[in-house]
């Protein structure tokens, strides 16, 4: 066989040496399992080397026959190529539904078709019409008439073509790092060979039916090279990325089993600046050791390390400065099976930003332990499942020692059964149920708790138990009512035995004794008094704050007229509208007439004079009570603008305590104030009743 040198044979053999060194390559180191990218890659080169090869055989032949016969092979590495290309731009961007074998198919239909005519009936007549060898600068070229079947054909391929460039030029502009890059250099692989054909048809290279398309793979070769060895094509393909990262709010990295990182999303790369596409772990996870060791499986059971299943779930606070962040980390093991092909192995590192929950919790956890009272969990099978701190604090046992024991045994005897119903009954209803019970403390004694228990939640089998410690606040109220009574009932009884026996003495002693027996009389009147104020101040905190419909011009002379009669020396006047209806608590008329009285009875004059009023404020009434006597001391004045108990050392402040109540619990205000030259100015602000609320029912 006689050979003709062309400028193209070399080139050409250098592609195809180039195409089949790559997928020897692929073939040797990276077909595990067949992966779809790496099989397709496979097909590329292959198809790139025999249609280069082959061509180069063509030109380089002498005869028609010979030029004919590797045309053949030529059109079989197209058909390769025009099947492998477009696979490897899918099997590159993870769309996965075209390897399925219907749809696989499809790609391969065109492609196979137009092999199989070429092999049963030739290039000539099937693609070529009139092919001939025609010389062309100092060597011989085929010449043809193009068919109908090769017109369709390129059109196909062209189509197909475009169809993956711009898959790719999608990658390139909406992906960025090293895979903007390897979609790029990928961009140029495939648009370089088409373009050198289109324009050598075109005949802008200077010689006619010179297809450049495979000379062209002799640079693409070196394009495919450094996409597949500086870019990690095999190692760093997105594997549908847009889906698995774009859209996650969780930190996603993907470890190859080289123990470098083939990818990373934005929330990962914002939790660990370092952690870049083709690092290695140690570097990126170097404020993290515990992620290192969950890589490498070295993972135990201590530490932050929480088993939980196949896949452990670890713990890691990042800690740079002011803003510490705590993050759950899960590893999952790249599994070759459910993939449906061979990934190579590594790892998927899940980080999950726990930060404000932890806080919240601990908040929680803080909140419990420090609570005055005793919280406790308790199951249906009545034992303790958590005690908070405090218990220790509050009845001397540890936690410990209370965890696991029956709630019930720390339950006073004569208690027990109450308390047992309870507990059965918070289980079956939703409401809280409280009780009054006696816990027993670590140094033997009884101390007095009000408890509470309801449902911890509605589909666990556990309340929660609220142990207040009412001890000291019972014994207290205890010691009140104690005091209480001797004010109210031995105070007076011997108040009024002391006023007996003085007027028994009137007839028995001089008149120097009688101003003797009158300063007894007043300090009797002023025990009754007080006697009688701690019975309606008893009143008063006992109240369960019901309110009436109140006229206070009807109530003010009413009382006035009253405290005409008692106080004979008084000098009293009273002025007041038609109607001043308010909504005031129900016992507003003892305030008015502590008001009234406190202005005859601490009166240090012989005819105290007492001027009351009704009048409109403020979008309701104001009750005003002048009197000329002593006024009343500073230090009783602050008990209703410092709302603390201070020392009572005049008798009227016991009443302005009660006034101050009242008034409080009707929504109003009171003020008090020092007339010159001498008396004082009570005033008691209270708000209008509504429309609706004057009814004939209307207390007159």
């Amino acid at each position: 066989m006689e050979w003709q040198p062309t400028p193209f044979t070399a080139p050409l053999l250098v592609a195809a040496i180039a195409s089949f060194g790559f997928a020897g390559y692929a073939l040797k180191n990276r077909l595990r399992g067949g992966r779809p990218l790496v099989r397709s890659f496979v097909g590329v080169t292959v198809g790139a080397g025999l249609w280069a090869l082959a061509y180069a055989a063509q030109l380089s032949a002498t005869t028609l026959a010979e030029t004919l016969f590797w045309n053949r092979f030529v059109w079989i590495g197209v058909g390769i190529l025009a099947v492998a290309w477009p696979a490897f731009v899918l099997a590159y961007v993870d769309w996965r539904e075209w390897f399925r074998p219907k749809r696989f198919v499809l790609l391969c239909a065109v492609p196979v078709a137009a092999v199989t005519a070429i092999l049963a009936v030739g290039v000539n007549p099937f693609f070529y019409r009139s092919p001939a060898l025609s010389a062309s600068n100092g060597y011989l070229v085929l010449t043809f008439l193009p068919t109908p079947a090769l017109i369709g054909f390129i059109a196909y391929t062209y189509v197909v073509n475009v169809f993956t460039f711009l898959v790719l030029g999608s990658v390139a502009l909406t992906r960025d790092g090293v895979f903007r890059r390897q979609a790029a250099l990928l961009l140029i692989a495939g648009i370089a060979p088409m373009t050198a054909g289109i324009l050598g048809v075109w005949g802008a290279f200077g010689t006619t039916f010179v297809d450049y398309t495979p000379i062209t793979f002799a640079g693409t070769s070196v394009v495919l090279g450094w996409v597949v060895f500086r870019h990690r094509l095999f190692d760093l393909s997105p594997v549908a990325r847009d889906v698995v990262f774009a859209n996650l709010s969780d930190g996603v990295v993907v470890v190859r089993s080289d123990r470098r990182i083939a990818d990373v999303n934005d929330p990962a790369r914002a939790l660990f600046p370092s952690a870049a596409v083709g690092s290695r772990v140690d570097e990126a996870f170097e404020d993290a050791p515990a992620v290192i060791d969950a890589i490498d499986g070295e993972i135990g059971n201590g530490g932050d390390a929480q088993a939980t299943g196949a896949n452990p779930e670890i713990r890691v606070t990042i800690d740079r400065g002011n803003d510490p962040r705590i993050l759950t980390v899960t590893p999952h093991e790249i599994d070759d099976d459910a993939a449906g092909y061979s990934t190579g192995g590594g790892t998927v590192l899940l980080f999950r930003d726990v930060t404000a929950q932890e806080t919240l919790q601990r908040r929680y956890r803080a909140l419990i332990e420090k609570s005055p009272n005793v919280i406790a969990v308790c199951g249906t099978d009545g034992l303790v499942r958590y005690a908070s701190p405090s218990v220790e604090r509050l009845l001397g046992h540890t936690p410990a020692e209370v965890e696991g024991r029956p709630a019930i045994d720390l339950v006073h005897p004569d208690d027990r059964e109450e308390s047992q119903r309870l507990l059965e009954r918070a289980f079956e209803t939703r409401d809280p149920q409280t009780v009054a019970h006696r816990l027993i403390h670590a140094n033997g004694n009884w101390r007095q708790f009000e408890t509470t228990v309801e449902r911890l939640f509605e589909d666990t089998d556990e309340v929660v138990i609220t142990a207040t410690d009412v001890t000291e606040s019972r014994r207290y109220k205890q010691r009140l009512q104690v005091l209480n009574r001797v004010l109210r009932h031995d105070l007076k009884n011997d108040a009024n035995v002391i006023g007996g026996y003085a007027g028994l003495l009137r007839d028995h002693v001089d008149d120097e004794g009688a101003e003797y027996l009158d300063t007894i009389d007043r300090k009797v009147q002023t025990l009754t008094h007080l006697s009688d104020q701690a019975r309606e101040i008893d009143v008063a905190l006992h109240n369960e704050g019901g309110r009436a419909t109140i006229d206070l011009a009807e109530l003010l002379t009413r009382l006035c007229t009253a405290l005409e009669s008692a106080f004979p020396r008084a000098t009293v006047s009273v002025s007041v509208p038609e109607t001043a209806v308010v909504r005031a608590d129900e016992l507003l008329e003892s305030a008015v007439r502590n008001v009234l009285e406190n202005a005859v009875v601490h009166h240090d004059g012989g005819t105290p004079i007492v001027e009351a009023s009704v009048d409109t404020a403020d979008g309701g009434y104001r009750i005003a009570v002048d009197d000329d006597g002593p006024g009343i001391p500073s230090v009783e004045r602050t008990v209703f603008s410092e709302v603390r108990e201070t020392p009572l050392e005049h008798a009227s402040g016991l009443g302005l305590w009660l006034v101050h109540w009242i008034v409080s619990q009707s929504g109003g205000d009171l003020t008090i104030e020092m007339r010159e030259p001498r008396g004082t100015s009570v005033t008691i602000w209270l708000p209008a009743a509504d429309d609706a609320e004057l009814d004939p029912t209307t207390e007159r």
